[in-house]
């Protein structure tokens, strides 16, 4: 997982990297050996794997206000 954040901190920081197609990406992580959760998740748009990969859960906030008095 060390290696996604990593890879996840360099795209954030490299305007090339964070505005390249989809497609320039995926080649990029290939040659970087990114997390196959990863690189399905550029190609197909769909984070779902990569959630699970870094362990993030969703955390529903109540959208209810409390009220003491």
């Amino acid at each position: 997982m060390l290696d996604t954040i990593e890879i996840l901190e360099a795209i954030g920081s490299n305007a090339s990297l964070r505005h390249a197609p989809a497609h320039e990406l995926s080649a990029v992580l290939e040659r970087a050996h990114a997390s196959p959760a990863l690189t399905f998740a550029v190609t197909s748009g769909d984070s779902a794997a990569l959630f699970t990969e870094l362990g993030c859960k969703f955390m529903w906030a109540p959208q209810v206000a409390q009220h003491f008095g």
